[in-house]
């Protein structure tokens, strides 16, 4: 079940869950950001209420994740430093 969960400078947590919905991801790079879209397919609410979450990162920092999950086989979710 796709989900997305942050939380804001404020503390409040914010959650998106896309249920068992149809989504479409969109990645996008450039030269300095990964951008990644995740929207939610065949919503039928207004378009200021569709449910779609967006991450624009530093594409140094996402290089190095992807990396170090790569070396990770097998072991699921975020590692704890």
């Amino acid at each position: 079940m796709p989900h997305a969960i942050i939380r804001g400078g404020d503390g409040r947590r914010h959650e998106v869950d896309f249920e068992d919905g149809e989504i479409r991801i969109e990645v996008y790079s450039s030269d300095e950001t990964v951008e990644i879209l995740v929207e939610a397919v065949n919503n039928l609410a207004p378009s200021d209420r569709r449910r779609f979450v967006l991450l624009n990162i530093p594409k140094h920092l996402f290089s190095s994740a992807l990396g170090a999950a790569a070396l990770r086989k097998g072991t699921p979710g975020p590692r704890r430093a």
